[in-house]
């Protein structure tokens, strides 16, 4: 038993080995007919880097914001160490091209834990356990402009715990502490 076993796992490795690199299948079968699934592919895109781990990440037009708990970012296939960028708990990146965007350089003093954006995609709301946003005082709840990049000045909830889910429904900002 342990024989054949053995000579069926060998066979299926050698099986895989011939039958060449996986793909999918990113073309629908009928682009015209509306009860074509949508497809996508799970070809490789070379994104920014991090030293740590993205908790949550929100896609607003062609811009990712990611939210985690990491202190560098590298440009993808860049040894560790080496061409790294400041980017403290929060970062943005292309995800066309998966390049860090470098106008968005916001600094959490501590993790975040989840990233939301308005419904009209103005503003991200990022959550967690920090209690400074770009040097000022943001207890675990802060928002940025989308456009600019910059911290909002009036948007300051004191939140006295970890914030890890937040919703928004048009102006209304929805938060989940434990």
């Amino acid at each position: 038993m342990a024989g054949l076993l053995s000579l069926l796992l060998v066979a299926g490795a050698f099986g895989g080995l011939m039958a060449g690199t996986a793909r999918a299948d990113s073309a629908p079968m009928d682009p015209a007919d509306p009860a074509s699934p949508t497809t996508v592919t799970a070809d490789a895109l070379p994104t920014v880097q991090i030293d740590g781990v993205v908790w949550s990440q929100v896609v607003v037009g062609n811009t990712v914001y990611a939210a985690g708990q990491f202190t560098r970012a590298r440009p993808a296939g860049a040894a560790a160490g080496a061409q790294e960028t400041v980017r403290n708990n929060l970062l943005a990146y292309d995800i066309r091209t998966g390049e860090l965007i470098t106008s968005f350089a916001p600094d959490l003093n501590a993790q975040a834990m989840v990233v939301a954006a308005s419904p009209d995609g103005s503003r991200i709301y990022v959550g967690g356990d920090f209690t400074q946003a770009d040097g000022q005082t943001r207890n675990r709840i802060a928002a940025y402009s989308t456009a600019t990049g910059q911290l909002i000045p009036d948007f300051r909830p004191n939140v006295s715990s970890r914030v890890n889910a937040i919703a928004v429904s048009g102006s209304t900002v929805y938060v989940g502490a434990p």
